[in-house]
């Protein structure tokens, strides 16, 4: 799952763990398509003992039977729930059993160009949304037609388009039922769509190399081009690399109205036993060393993110290389940090939103109209699920 830098830093954690013992052995690998090659492994019954799994595919994992529950193993790991931020360790459960341990959290926020902001005559972030909305506008320099900078677009960098729901009240299940019309939701994708309107989406799409295309090399904000951009914890990293000069901040994205505070989307990587694993215990005591505070922090320094424990907030971060991640910390802890829905067919739910989003930018749908299509198919989808689920429960 991971490459480059981040691959990198959890290569020198498991060369630590290999040479502070000669009893347990870790071969670290990365591998494309994790989830696909995961499950295939498990159902071949030649799982590997140990791997990496992004928050979100815990529900589908879990509800598969395809992870070990760590509850068992919680003392052979040595931490408890208390330890840990309140949100990872929801990331890391599903109903009301644990499958992971998070050894990488993130959350993501409103970055800001500094010298921009200053030449347009702005002080600091947007407050609300409709600031935003006028401060992009005041950012946005066109010359014959064409773009030369936008203030803001929100296909950028296109990897949350079900996230614009948060900031406006809304979300995508209730615990109980799919959500996907709600009034907050068909609000978000309005005002989605007006900057299509506005501006014209396929200008936006050409300026920004298609819809939902995204280049490190080539990144908008990165060459000073587009002025505000919601990312997360690990830009900074990028930017270190490939735009050092480049004056920025970063603030909470602001809510509608301003009446939410500290929105953000909440994301971790976690360790989890896939089942049938031949070395579970072994594999335990790897997941407790990679959760000593010492070398999650290590991970978090090298990775340009923050450790998911409570105590994060009392280390020093005097020389971390995101100089904003105290506010990516305070916005993990925030009433109004989000996940992905718990459900294991969020990713059938997510490509669902963004064919919807697709079409309300292109303006070939009105909000209502994709969102209510939304609904219609994922009820159906979840309905089944439900079924299936209570003919296996009685089954078994």
């Amino acid at each position: 799952m991971w490459t480059g830098f981040e691959l990198e830093a959890a290569r020198d954690l498991v060369d630590k763990f290999n040479n502070s013992q000669n009893e347990i052995y870790v071969n670290l690998l990365s591998v494309s398509e994790l989830d696909r090659k995961l499950l295939i492994a498990i159902a071949g019954n030649d799982p590997p003992d140990l791997s990496n799994l992004q928050d979100s595919g815990i529900p589908k994992f879990a509800d598969k039977n395809a992870i070990e529950p760590l509850d068992d193993l919680l003392p052979l790991i040595g931490v408890k729930q208390q330890d840990y931020i309140d949100i990872y360790w929801k990331l890391s459960s599903h109903e009301n059993k644990l499958y992971g341990l998070p050894i990488a959290s993130t959350t993501i926020a409103l970055h800001w160009n500094k010298d921009l902001f200053k030449k347009a005559g702005f002080e600091g972030a947007p407050q609300t949304l409709e600031q935003l909305d006028e401060y992009a506008n005041k950012l946005t320099v066109k010359t014959d037609g064409s773009f030369e900078s936008l203030g803001f677009v929100p296909t950028q960098p296109g990897w949350w388009n079900y996230g614009w729901v948060w900031w406006f009240g809304g979300d995508w299940f209730d615990g109980k039922n799919i959500t996907a019309n709600r009034p907050e939701n068909v609000k978000a994708f309005e005002w989605v769509q007006s900057y299509a309107k506005i501006y014209g989406a396929r200008s936006l799409q050409n300026f920004t190399s298609g819809f939902g295309a995204f280049s490190w090399s080539d990144d908008r904000f990165m060459t000073g081009k587009l002025a505000m951009v919601l990312q997360g914890t690990w830009m900074s990293r990028f930017i270190d690399q490939m735009s050092p000069d480049l004056n920025w901040a970063a603030e909470a994205f602001p809510s509608a109205g301003g009446k939410l505070k500290d929105v953000t989307l909440a994301e971790c990587n976690l360790l989890v036993i896939p089942r049938g694993a031949k070395h579970k215990k072994e594999a335990a005591k790897f997941i407790s060393f990679m959760q000593k505070p010492e070398n999650l922090q290590y991970l978090a320094l090298k990775q340009n993110k923050f450790v998911p424990l409570k105590i994060a907030n009392e280390m020093d971060y005097s020389n971390h290389p995101n100089k904003e991640i105290k506010l990516f910390m305070r916005l993990s802890q925030s009433p109004n940090a989000h996940t992905v829905p718990r459900i294991p067919i969020w990713q059938e739910y997510a490509h669902e939103i963004d064919n919807a989003f697709q079409s309300v930018w292109l303006q070939k749908k009105t909000p209502q109209q994709a969102l209510d299509d939304v609904q219609k198919r994922l009820e159906a989808k979840w309905k089944e699920y439900l079924e299936i689920k209570e003919k296996l429960t009685r089954a078994r």
